[in-house]
C-alpha cells in the first residue's frame, strides 16, 4: 500500500482481535457516517444564519470625536519624540 492513510487503517485494523475487526468495522462505518451528517447540518445551519444575517454600516466616524486633550500625556509626549 502506498497511501499512508491506508497503512495506518490496516494496522488500527490489525490491531483488532479477529473476533471483533467486524463490529470495529462497522462501528467505525456508523461514526464517520454520523460524523459526516452533523458536519452537514451544521454547515446548512451556518449558511441559514448566514443569510438572515444583517449587517449595518457605521456612518460616523469615531475616530473625530477624539481630541488631543483627550488622550494621555504619556502618548501625546512619545508621539512628539517620534
Amino acid at each position: 500500500m502506498d497511501n499512508p492513510r491506508h497503512r495506518e487503517a490496516e494496522a488500527i485494523y490489525c490491531s483488532q482481535a479477529a473476533r471483533q475487526r467486524t463490529e470495529f468495522v462497522v462501528s467505525s462505518i456508523l461514526e464517520a457516517s454520523r460524523t459526516e451528517q452533523l458536519e452537514q447540518a451544521v454547515r446548512q445551519i451556518i449558511r441559514e444564519e448566514l443569510k438572515n444575517l444583517q449587517l449595518t454600516t457605521r456612518t460616523e466616524n469615531p475616530e473625530a470625536g477624539v481630541q488631543l486633550s483627550d488622550l494621555p500625556d504619556s502618548l501625546v509626549n512619545a508621539l512628539e519624540d517620534l
